[in-house]
């Protein structure tokens, strides 16, 4: 499954799984070199891992699209915000 990069450090990250036998198994986000902005994100147990990573690309990899564009500003508010953007 494809992540958008940190739009922070613009690393490379991956999903990660942890099980816990009386909970079940949940999913994470880690960076393959550790970020000092966003450290490793978990969704809470039953939440699979195609809605996790669909979550970060949607907030993060429209924050990296921004960016590219030049558009820090807007990029910063959606990545640490999580505003929505006007219509």
């Amino acid at each position: 499954m494809n992540l958008a990069s940190c739009p922070f450090c613009d690393g490379t990250v991956h999903l990660v799984s942890d099980r816990d036998f009386r909970r079940g198994v949940r999913y994470g986000i880690v960076h393959e070199q550790p970020c000092p902005l966003l450290p490793t994100l978990w969704a809470a147990y039953g939440v699979e891992s195609d809605t996790l990573a669909r979550c970060w690309n949607q907030r993060y990899g429209v924050a990296n699209r921004l960016r590219a564009l030049g558009e820090d500003g807007l990029a910063d508010m959606l990545a640490y915000e999580g505003i929505s953007l006007p219509s």
